[in-house]
């Protein structure tokens, strides 16, 4: 694992446009995986203050304990939002608390994206309601 990068969503407010949360668009969920790819990939997390990035490897002997290691430094701080909040906070949950010797459950390039950008936008819809 790379480590975390945290970037206050303010610093960046003026230069966000449409898309730049992730690294590929929301169709990419429906797409097919191809036989390529780079040999790494990332979990997003947002929270009140913070886009949480995690690089992690997709590849070779140490991936599942770095990726389940990404999923616990999002999980344990206390801003994440915990499994009620919905699906993409339970994927990260379970993901972090798997067993290290097996790498069931850490998913492929697909899963992350797809966990990163159900929990960005059920916490955009859950502050639209609040306003």
């Amino acid at each position: 694992m790379a480590g975390v990068a945290g970037k206050r969503p303010n610093d960046y407010l003026s230069r966000l446009t449409y898309g730049d949360y992730g690294v590929q668009p929301v169709t990419a969920l429906v797409q097919m995986p191809g036989g390529g790819g780079p040999p790494w990939g990332v979990f997003r997390y947002t929270t009140d203050n913070w886009f949480v990035l995690c690089k992690v490897l997709n590849r070779g002997p140490d991936r599942a304990s770095g990726i389940r290691a990404a999923a616990s430094r999002i999980r344990d701080p206390p801003e994440f939002r915990g499994a009620a909040a919905r699906a993409g906070e339970t994927w990260l949950r379970d993901c972090a608390g798997g067993p290290l010797a097996s790498s069931e459950g850490t998913g492929q390039v697909i899963d992350w994206l797809r966990a990163g950008n159900i929990q960005h936008v059920t916490y955009v819809v859950r502050c639209l309601q609040m306003r």
